[in-house]
């Protein structure tokens, strides 16, 4: 049986790139899975307000992070790459993230090379050097109990330096040991990707919404791109419903005008396991 970093890992080989489903809790976790998406990513963004009701601007702890994969990997069969911040502290503090995060299941974790936390109303926080970095992500693959676990090489660099400055960097972090490159703010778009492919072999994720990249495939393929995230419009639709139909009830409208916006008691069931708890009553309840 194929387990969860191996299919992330095959995901890295392949030719071509994945779209990756983003995903915000177990429940969209689920129906992820239901729909067949290969790979699932927890941002920082949506995991802060999904699971605590904060803004990206405020750090939540390892022990948050933590406990919010483990929900969802226990609901889910899913190969989860998670946003792991800036590994939570210093390179120490890296490894025992790594371990914990290892242990709840997680197929790949991204450390990033922005300076956490930021400040309220700061829109860029600047980058750590380059040597710290470098002894974080030497430290995340140390710290691995499970050589499957893909560290991920997480960079702002392409948005906060000089092209160069950021091509210097993203070179340093491919000799650390990680295993894939996730890049954000790249400003100069098709011009950025095709110079990090020409610069280092790791497979490599983007985030078009960062980017202002087009879902491109064959270029996508052609630069050494892996995995795509087209930001979390699932997370704001979500937001926006139970938003407008929370309004409708207390304003006066009638339950019946929602019924079209529902799902259906079929796909509910589907998504809450009901049948597969049914046959486990069913097999092992003896009263």
């Amino acid at each position: 049986m194929v387990t969860p970093r191996e299919r992330f890992r095959s995901l890295l080989a392949k030719p071509e790139c994945t779209l990756a489903a983003n995903i915000f809790d177990p429940l969209s976790a689920r129906i992820a899975h239901m729909l067949g998406y290969e790979v699932c990513v927890l941002s920082g963004s949506v995991g802060k307000v999904a699971n605590l009701g904060v803004p990206d601007i405020v750090l939540s702890t390892l022990a948050d992070v933590v406990d919010h994969c483990r929900r969802i990997t226990r609901m889910a069969e899913v190969s989860l790459m998670v946003d792991a911040e800036d590994g939570f502290g210093n390179a120490v503090n890296v490894r025992r993230a790594v371990k914990e995060l290892e242990a709840v299941g997680v197929a790949a974790i991204e450390i990033e090379d922005n300076v956490v936390p930021r400040q309220f109303k700061a829109p860029h926080p600047g980058l750590v050097s380059t040597e710290a970095q470098v002894g974080k992500l030497q430290a995340a693959v140390a710290a691995r109990s499970d050589p499957s676990t893909v560290i991920v090489a997480r960079t702002a660099a392409l948005g906060e330096c000089p092209l160069e400055e950021a091509l210097d960097r993203i070179r340093a972090y491919s000799e650390t040991g990680a295993e894939a490159l996730m890049l954000t703010g790249a400003r100069g778009g098709r011009r950025d990707i095709e110079a990090v492919h020409r610069v280092t072999s790791l497979p490599i994720c983007i985030l078009t919404s960062a980017l202002q990249m087009p879902t491109d495939g064959e270029f996508l393929s052609e630069n050494g791109v892996k995995i795509l995230m087209l930001g979390n419009p699932t997370f704001a639709v979500a937001v926006k419903a139970i938003h407008d139909s929370l309004q409708h009830l207390r304003d006066g409208g009638m339950l019946e005008d929602l019924k079209e916006r529902q799902a259906a008691p079929e796909l509910l069931r589907a998504v809450n396991r009901t049948d597969e708890f049914i046959q486990w009553q069913d097999e092992y309840l003896r009263e």
